[in-house]
């Protein structure tokens, strides 16, 4: 056994989307302090080596089937490796047992413990989302603090002893660092839509571009996101362009060009995606959910309605938007080691 180390990270699920992101970023917290393991999907082992190389990485090629009948046993060889760290945290992957001294179990999709009543699912995605939320559910026990990244979220989980619920949005620098900064972008004469699956109602998206166009007839709409899940009937029109997938740092760009933002999503976990359209872009448009509501708590807000669209969204310009209404990683980081620490002091010896 080698060295063992306070804190262990386990993203094995990760590698795209905001787990990568938040992967990402609390490596690179970790690497200037001392580093920590990380157990990672093996498709970021390599650039998260070159990265951050003061991190210790522990890759995960995992099958679908381990995944149903034997999930985390990858964690022996962790054992193996490190001992019983002192802080064991979990990204979306169900505290089969107690790990760690003090475990973390943080919820990276609100969909598995979700009704997903009025949510457009394919039925395969809706019975292993439920399958999942009955595991995640079934081994709460065994998670000293379980994070969510919105109130919303935290509202849906129905655990003994909420005292260990805890709040943890996720960082927001590019936001802070466009929002501090004089050097601001020049807009094109487009609307950005970032997500392309069925919980993002593309249709509405769509009927929302089609309003705004009528004031702005040069408007185009981008779309960032699988191609093969956006509607033939939207793709049909001249007036939109597929993006296909883009690296964070084009999203960014794309944002930071874009004219209008639009989000009509049914559902989300967190804030994140909203709170960089509705900062990088000059106007936004987004759906009246909860984790919505959070990010622009405090905001004067229009609440519009929008032909054929049944519900009523959210307006929003960019120059309202200050600093305050978000986060840094710094700061996300930095409360949930002080709530790990906590949590030890509290411990029973």
């Amino acid at each position: 056994m080698s060295n063992p180390v306070p804190f262990v990270f386990n993203f094995a699920a990760s590698f795209q989307g905001g787990g990568l992101k938040r992967l990402f970023e609390y490596a690179r917290w970790f690497d200037r302090r001392g580093g920590a393991l990380f157990v990672v999907n093996i498709r970021t082992e390599e650039a998260l080596k070159a990265t951050f190389p003061g991190n210790r990485y522990f890759p995960v090629d995992q099958p679908l089937y381990e995944r149903l009948f034997a999930d985390c046993n990858y964690l022996r060889g962790v054992a193996d490796e490190v001992g019983t760290p002192e802080f064991y945290y979990s990204f979306g992957i169900p505290v089969y047992r107690r790990f760690g001294r003090i475990n973390w179990f943080h919820l990276s999709n609100v969909l598995p413990v979700h009704s997903m009543r009025g949510i457009p699912l394919p039925n395969l995605d809706r019975l292993k989302l439920a399958y999942l939320g009955s595991r995640i559910r079934a081994h709460f026990g065994n998670a000293d603090i379980i994070s969510a990244e919105s109130n919303w979220s935290l509202s849906l989980l129905d655990v003994p002893r909420p005292e260990r619920l805890f709040l943890s949005v996720n960082g927001s620098d590019d936001e802070i660092g466009y929002l501090n900064s004089q050097n601001k972008s020049s807009r094109s004469d487009n609307a950005l839509v970032v997500g392309t699956t069925r919980y993002k109602a593309l249709g509405d998206s769509y009927r929302v571009f089609s309003m705004l166009k009528r004031d702005h007839p040069s408007l185009h709409l981008e779309i960032i996101g699988h191609k093969k899940h956006i509607p033939r009937e939207i793709l049909a029109h001249d007036d939109v362009r597929a993006l296909g997938l883009l690296d964070r740092p084009q999203v960014i760009e794309r944002l930071r060009a874009a004219r209008f933002y639009i989000s009509t999503t049914l559902i989300e976990n967190s804030y994140n995606a909203a709170s960089e359209g509705a900062v990088l872009s000059e106007e936004s448009y987004l759906s009246d959910i909860g984790p919505h509501r959070e990010f622009l708590d405090g905001l004067v807000v229009d609440r519009v309605s929008v032909p054929e669209v049944e519900r009523p969204l959210l307006r929003v310009k960019g120059k309202d938007i200050s600093a305050t209404q978000v986060r840094s990683w710094n700061e996300v980081i930095g409360e949930m080691v002080g709530r790990f620490e906590e949590e030890r002091e509290g411990a029973p010896g």
